[in-house]
C-alpha cells in the first residue's frame, strides 16, 4: 500500500527520539581502459540472491538503479570533501574500516575487530581475502597510505586530525596499529565516516593519483565506469566484492545523474523515471507522494542546520553583534517557512538523543525566542545604534536555505540590520567559506560519530571547517581533548555538553533545524534504508522487485 506523507513524518519523529552546486562543464572523463573501471557488461561475481527483506526480488541481470543527486563530485578521491552528497558517491566505490548499522551501532567492515592497546594506540585486525576492484589484494599498507595521503595533502578530513601517522605501523598484511596524538576512545566511530574510505596505493601510483582516470579503485560494491562532469556517474558491480557471496550488490549497475536544483529534482521525481532522488524541494513532497509509483522516505539524521557567525570577520568579531543577530530572528517561523511540515525547528544545539545534547542548556540561550528590543540594545552598545550592514552567504541551488535567508532578511530589518544575501553555487561556496571570507552563512554540521565529538572535532585546529566559524578558544580545544580521553560515557557526555555551551555562550552558531534526510523513492525499490550518522545510502542493499 502506498505510504502517506503524514505517516512518514510521524514515523521519522518517533525514530529520531528513539534512536537517540553542480559544474557547468560537460567534459566527459571515462574510466574505460583502466583495469579498475571495467565496463557495463562486466558480470558481478556470484548469483544474485533474494533481498534481505525476504521479498521476491529479480536477479541482477541488466538492472539499473537510476539516482538523482544534488552535487557533482569533481573527483573520486577519498577525503577530498566533507560533504554528505560526495560521500554517498565514494562509498559505493570504497569501504571504511568500520560502519554504522541500522541501529546506530558501530560494526565491522574492512576491519573485523579492533582494540585499544593503550591510550594512544589502537590495533585494527583487517578482513582477510579482500580484493580491490582491479583484483589486487587489500592490505594494511593501503590503510596507512590512505590516511597519510589525507594528512599530507591537508584534505578536509577532521577524523584524521588526532592520528600520528609517522608512528602508525603495519604489523603484517592484516594488522595495522594506529597511533594517536592524543587519546580518543571513540576512534572506531570516527573511522566509520565516509571521509575515511580506503583507497588502493597500487592504483594511485599506477595512474599518477588521477582519481578521474583510473586511480578510483576500491573494495566497495561498485566500480567506476564513466563520469561526465556536471551530468552523470556510471558504476557497475565489482566482481571482486567481498560480499559477493551474499549476492551483493543486488542491482548490477548504477547511474547517478547530477541535478543541483531542488525544484528540478522534484520535477524529475514526478516523472517516475528515477528510482532514488535526493535533494528534492520539500514543498513538493505531497505532490511526489501523490505520483503513481513514487513515495517519500524521511529519516532523522545527526545533522543540524546552523546559522554560522564568522568570529574573525568584522563586525561579527564582536559577540554583541552576533547575539543581536541571533535575538532578531524567529527560528521556528523561519524553519517552517522553508521546510513546511517536514521541518524540525531546533530543540537543542545538536540533534536530541546524541550524546552531549541538552535541551535545557539550549533553552538558556535560545529559549526566549525573538527579542527585537534586546537586539537593538546590543547593537547600540556595540556602536551601531543607527543600524548595520551585514551579509549572509547561502548555496544558490538549495531552495530551503535561500528561503531561510530571505526570511531572516525581513526579520532582522526590524532591529536595524540591513542584510544582503550572497548566493553562490556549490563549487564556489565551498572555497569561499573555507577561506573564511563570509560574515554569516547557513551550513550543516553532523554529529557523525553519534556523539557530540563528531560535530566538535570538525571545529578543532587543523580542520578546514573551523574557518566557517573562526572560533579561536583554547579552553574549548582543551576541553574537547579531555572528552576524547574520557572512557566513562556519562562523564564524556558532560564534557561534550560543556563544549557545546561554550559555542552557545559566545553565539558562534545558532541551531536552526534538525535535518531529516528526504528521499523520493520509486515503489519498485526494496530494502531502502538510510543510516542516521552521515546520511549515507548503501546501494548494495537495495533491490528491484520482480516484474
Amino acid at each position: 500500500m502506498k505510504k502517506q506523507l503524514a505517516m512518514l513524518l510521524t514515523a521519522a519523529v518517533v525514530m529520531g527520539l528513539s534512536a537517540c552546486g553542480s559544474s557547468d562543464t560537460a567534459t566527459e572523463s571515462s574510466a574505460a581502459g583502466a583495469e579498475s573501471a571495467g565496463t557495463a557488461e562486466t558480470e558481478a561475481a556470484g548469483d544474485a540472491e533474494a533481498s534481505e527483506s525476504g521479498s521476491d526480488t529479480a536477479a541482477q541481470g541488466d538492472q539499473v538503479l537510476r539516482v538523482v543527486q544534488p552535487n557533482d563530485p569533481g573527483t573520486f578521491e577519498p577525503g577530498r570533501t566533507d560533504e554528505q552528497s560526495y560521500q554517498r558517491i565514494v562509498q559505493q566505490i570504497y569501504d571504511t574500516l568500520t560502519r554504522f548499522d541500522q541501529n546506530g551501532e558501530v560494526v565491522p567492515s574492512l576491519a573485523e575487530s579492533w582494540e585499544m592497546l593503550d591510550e594512544t594506540h589502537w590495533q585494527f585486525n583487517l578482513r582477510e581475502g579482500v580484493k580491490f576492484s582491479d583484483g589486487s589484494d587489500f592490505t594494511a599498507n593501503d590503510v596507512l597510505f590512505t590516511i597519510r595521503h589525507n594528512i599530507e595533502e591537508n584534505l578536509p578530513n577532521a577524523h584524521y586530525n588526532m592520528i600520528d601517522i609517522d608512528n602508525c605501523t603495519a604489523e603484517d598484511d592484516h594488522t595495522v596499529i594506529l597511533a594517536l596524538k592524543y587519546p580518543c576512545v571513540t576512534l572506531p566511530n570516527h573511522l566509520a565516516n565516509g571521509q575515511c574510505v580506503i583507497a588502493s596505493e597500487k592504483a594511485y601510483e599506477e595512474f599518477g593519483g588521477d582519481y578521474i582516470n583510473g586511480a578510483a579503485v576500491g573494495t566497495g560494491a561498485y566500480k567506476l565506469v564513466s563520469y561526465t562532469q556536471g551530468d552523470m556517474i556510471k558504476l557497475t558491480a565489482n566482481e571482486y566484492y567481498w560480499k559477493a557471496d551474499e549476492g551483493k550488490p543486488y542491482i548490477k549497475d548504477v547511474e547517478m545523474r547530477v541535478i543541483a536544483s531542488t525544484d528540478a529534482s522534484a520535477t524529475e521525481a514526478k516523472t517516475g523515471a528515477y528510482d532514488i532522488l535526493i535533494g528534492t524541494n520539500t514543498r513538493e513532497f505531497e505532490n511526489i507522494e501523490a505520483t503513481d509509483g513514487m513515495h517519500m522516505e524521511l529519516t532523522p539524521t545527526a545533522k543540524t542546520i546552523y546559522l554560522l557567525m564568522n568570529c574573525k570577520k568584522a563586525p561579527m568579531d564582536d559577540v554583541r553583534v552576533r547575539e543581536a543577530f541571533a535575538r532578531a530572528i524567529d527560528i521556528k517561523t523561519t524553519v517552517e517557512l522553508a521546510y513546511g511540515s517536514t521541518g524540525r525547528p531546533a530543540e537543542a544545539f545538536i540533534t536530541p538523543g546524541i550524546l552531549g545534547s541538552n535541551s535545557e542548556t539550549y533553552k538558556k540561550y535560545f529559549g526566549e525566542g525573538r527579542d527585537i528590543e534586546t537586539a537593538k540594545a546590543l547593537l547600540a552598545e556595540a556602536g551601531y545604534a543607527d543600524g548595520i550592514d551585514l551579509e549572509i552567504t547561502v548555496e544558490s541551488p538549495d531552495t530551503q536555505r535561500c528561503d531561510m535567508a530571505e526570511a531572516m532578511q525581513a526579520q532582522v530589518a526590524e532591529a536595524g540590520i540591513n542584510l544582503s544575501i550572497n548566493k553562490m553555487d556549490y563549487a564556489t561556496i565551498k572555497e569561499y567559506l573555507s577561506q573564511g571570507n563570509h560574515q554569516i552563512c547557513i551550513y550543516g554540521f553532523t554529529a557523525n560519530t553519534m556523539e557530540a565529538d563528531g560535530f566538535l572535532n570538525q571545529l578543532q585546529p587543523g580542520s578546514d571547517a573551523l574557518n566557517r566559524i573562526g572560533y579561536d578558544n583554547q579552553e574549548f580545544f582543551d576541553r574537547y581533548q579531555e572528552g576524547c580521553a574520557e572512557p566513562d560515557r556519562e562523564a564524556r557526555g558532560q564534557i561534550w555538553e560543556d563544549c557545546l555551551e561554550m559555542l552557545m555562550e559566545d553565539y558562534v552558531a545558532v541551531p536552526l533545524s534538525h535535518y531529516q534526510l528526504h528521499v523520493a523513492v520509486n515503489d519498485r525499490i526494496e530494502g531502502y534504508w538510510a543510516p542516521q550518522d552521515y546520511e549515507e545510502l548503501f546501494y548494495e542493499d537495495f533491490s528491484i522487485k520482480a516484474e
